[in-house]
């Protein structure tokens, strides 16, 4: 069932349901009205013909009954009944019906007025005080132009219902077409989107409403979308071009070996070739999938509170491991008395990774392979700076080195991918961390990282 019909049949539910219950109350509000007016003045009349009777000695039963049968304004078939104190019927209009006999005997034994209907009949039970003597009376008529009433009222009220579901069905499918209106644009407009035009937006409108809000929220999507499909495109770009260039190499090395037989030497020389070409691409490998972990935001990482000092510490080691000639120097600050303020949560592995590229991106560009480390402990954050002294980063390049395999023509000599500070910034935002970085050409460059302590995180909870 489509939106537009299902709320179109909501609204005319509700709609009847509302006046289906309006009548009902009408109706029987009505009802009551009717029999308490009617009964009022059925008694009053009533009232005074006993009054008359009993006030003129000269009336007898048959006079008065003669005369109350000729009496203009009567009630469609009004009787009337008149007991005395000894529950002796002194008058009665017509013979005695059993349901007049039983409101008699209801009235003798509780004294209390009685208002009864039944087969339409309206009677009413009552005594009259007169004389120092009570009189028991039935009267009993039925209320033929307030029935008619009724009935009017009954008809009315079932065409009413039935002319305004009527309408509420057609203004329902009108105004359930006009407020869907804008979500069938909306549908529209993401029709036309494909990976072709991924940079096409669709309308906010007013931008307050559920249709604008939707559409805000899809048109973050389209750029999240976008930036994947710019980076996937990128991504494969740069990579087929990174692995060309050492599979070019190692087919030229081997096209060469087979044009004529080698000394061992010579095979020994080009295998040694072949195995650095083939530790770039298993590094270039390793790269790649760090960024497409880090792209799907690190998916099977667990944090826990991770020492920014054993971090640190533990990068070091292992990267003048494997670099020898690099030189790290780290600079401490006063370590604070809170354990919690030297401690972030994290991912240790991730950490380290982010502190090796760092570190060897220092000591990589500087001319004496030397890079200085601070580390500062403020109330609620750490911050670490790893500066060089290397050849800096010109003015032009700085706002792009963080994005995915962006190398400067400066840089080109350097080994490298330009891989790691894309992975260092996304890391970092993962850590709800920051990085920047300060250069000036010819002087060296600074880069600083601000991580959130576990203290800080403790305060806000």
């Amino acid at each position: 069932m489509k939106i537009r019909t299902a709320l179109t049949l909501k609204f005319t539910a509700i709609v009847a349901g509302i006046l289906i219950l309006f009548s009902i109350f009408t109706y029987e509000f009505s009802e009551i009205f009717r029999k308490n007016e009617f009964t009022d003045r059925l008694r009053n009349v009533s009232r005074n013909v006993v009054i008359n009777y009993l006030d003129k000695e000269e009336l007898t039963p048959s006079i008065l009954k003669l005369i109350y049968e000729k009496q203009l304004n009567r009630f469609p078939q009004e009787r009337l009944i008149i007991a005395d104190e000894n529950h002796i019927v002194i008058f009665s209009s017509k013979p005695a019906a059993e349901t007049e006999l039983d409101l008699l005997e209801s009235l003798y034994k509780t004294n209390q007025e009685i208002e009864v209907n039944k087969k339409d009949t309206e009677y009413c039970a009552y005594i009259v005080y007169y004389n120092n003597h009570n009189y028991y009376v039935v009267s009993s008529a039925i209320d033929l132009v307030g029935q008619e009433k009724l009935k009017f009222l009954r008809f009315l009220l079932l065409v009413l219902n039935i002319v305004c579901v009527f309408l509420s069905l057609i203004f329902g499918l009108y105004f359930s077409k006009q407020s869907l209106k804008p979500i069938k644009n909306v549908i529209s407009e993401v029709d036309l989107i494909n990976e072709n035009n991924l940079h096409q937006r669709v309308n906010e409108g007013n931008g307050t409403d559920e249709i604008a809000k939707l559409a805000i929220v899809f048109n973050k999507m389209l750029v999240r979308i976008e930036k994947s499909f710019d980076l996937q495109k990128m991504f494969v770009a740069n990579a087929s071009h990174e692995f060309r260039t050492p599979l070019t190499a190692m087919k030229g090395q081997i096209e060469v070996l087979l044009l004529q037989p080698r000394t061992e030497k010579e095979y020994l020389a080009a295998f040694d070739s072949l195995q650095e070409d083939i530790q770039s691409i298993m590094l270039l490998l390793n790269g790649l999938t760090e960024l497409a972990s880090a792209n799907a935001e690190f998916p099977n990482i667990t944090f826990q509170q991770v020492s920014i000092v054993e971090a640190i510490m533990d990068a070091r080691e292992d990267l003048l491991k494997r670099k020898p000639n690099y030189k790290i120097s780290i600079d401490w600050d006063d370590f604070p008395e809170d354990e919690n303020a030297i401690q972030v949560m994290g991912d240790f592995a991730l950490l380290n990774s982010v502190f090796i590229n760092l570190f060897d991106n220092a000591c990589k560009f500087s001319d004496n392979k030397t890079c200085l480390v601070k580390v500062y402990f403020k109330e609620e954050q750490i911050i670490i700076s790893i500066i060089d002294k290397g050849e800096g980063i010109s003015k032009k390049d700085l706002p792009l080195v963080f994005q995915a395999f962006y190398r400067s023509n400066d840089t080109r000599k350097v080994p490298g991918y330009g891989i790691g500070l894309s992975l260092v910034k996304k890391t970092l935002e993962l850590h709800k961390g920051t990085i920047s970085i300060s250069s000036e050409a010819g002087l060296g460059t600074e880069v600083s990282l601000v991580l959130p302590s576990v203290a800080a995180q403790n305060q806000k909870d």
